[in-house]
């Protein structure tokens, strides 16, 4: 059974967006973050900010309510530090960004080419950057290529949640489907307790973005991913973690040439789980 703790977390995170939910859309609509999704529709999108946010409290009011000891917090306050930082970036991308490049290879070629610097490119450097701070301070002595390899690792994870953010609810369900599998391996593990605060406030807010009503942006993908990368980098094997890097370099590779939502409608089994709860 899940550690009172973890369930506190998400409980608390749960009832704050639910709280500050409509507030919240009101002031992105009012900031101007309003964008098309796939269907057209303009809808405030960013409202991951919101999910990090309560999230961040609910984390900071467990660990006071609990007083939990300092090998928890050791893991938590990067983790948080991470999550939010990734937040604030993917706020950045998601207000200032273009689509005219797309993609890391887009990225690079605008770099290259043109001698700019996108803040896709700003966005995974800084999301690495956190990574690596993340983990030197969870892990304390790591030889250079363990911490780079995690911080790779976390870094995609966070990435691969943003290639998924093109349908309601699909990056959501993927990251239930991580963060069940982690908690089979260890729902003890103090780990846990940032991920399954977003995993209360990505429930609570799930309602909305089923029905179209607003998108959570990089801001809400980008630390989903982080959090669930950051606990495998920390927790996991070096096979596995080098199992995971590989999957995730195939995702990045081959959604430079094809489009994941293609993909995924022509295997049955993943479009049944794409569109659940869809009309």
């Amino acid at each position: 059974m899940i550690s009172t703790d973890l369930l506190m977390c998400a409980i608390i995170a749960f009832l704050l967006v639910r709280l500050l939910k409509s507030p919240g859309l009101k002031l992105l609509r009012l900031s101007g973050l309003v964008r098309q999704n796939y269907a057209g529709k303009l809808i405030p999108t960013s409202t991951g900010v919101v999910l990090v946010s309560c999230t961040f409290v609910a984390t900071v009011t467990t660990i006071a309510l609990y007083g939990l000891m300092t090998s928890i917090t050791g893991c938590s306050l990067p983790c948080l530090m991470l999550v939010v930082g990734s937040s604030f970036i993917g706020l950045v991308d998601d207000m200032y960004g273009s689509h005219v490049s797309r993609g890391l290879t887009g990225h690079v070629k605008a770099l290259v080419r043109e001698g700019r610097v996108t803040t896709g490119l700003l966005k995974a450097g800084i999301v690495w950057l956190l990574a690596i701070v993340a983990v030197s301070l969870s892990s304390g002595v790591l030889s250079a290529p363990v911490v780079v390899m995690d911080a790779v690792l976390i870094s995609l994870t966070a990435n691969f949640m943003n290639l998924l953010d093109l349908r309601p609810l699909r990056l959501v369900k993927v990251f239930f489907i991580i963060l069940g599998l982690l908690l089979a391996g260890d729902f003890h593990s103090p780990l846990a307790l940032v991920p399954v605060g977003l995993a209360g406030s990505a429930l609570a807010g799930a309602k909305d973005e089923l029905n179209e009503e607003c998108m959570l942006g990089d801001a809400g993908a980008n630390p989903l991913g982080a959090s669930l990368g950051y606990w495998m980098a920390l927790q996991s094997s070096m096979t596995a973690k080098a199992l995971v890097l590989f999957f995730l370099a195939g995702i990045h590779v081959y959604s430079e040439r094809h489009s994941l939502s293609k993909t995924i409608d022509k295997n049955p089994v993943l479009r049944i789980i794409d569109r659940l709860g869809r009309s």
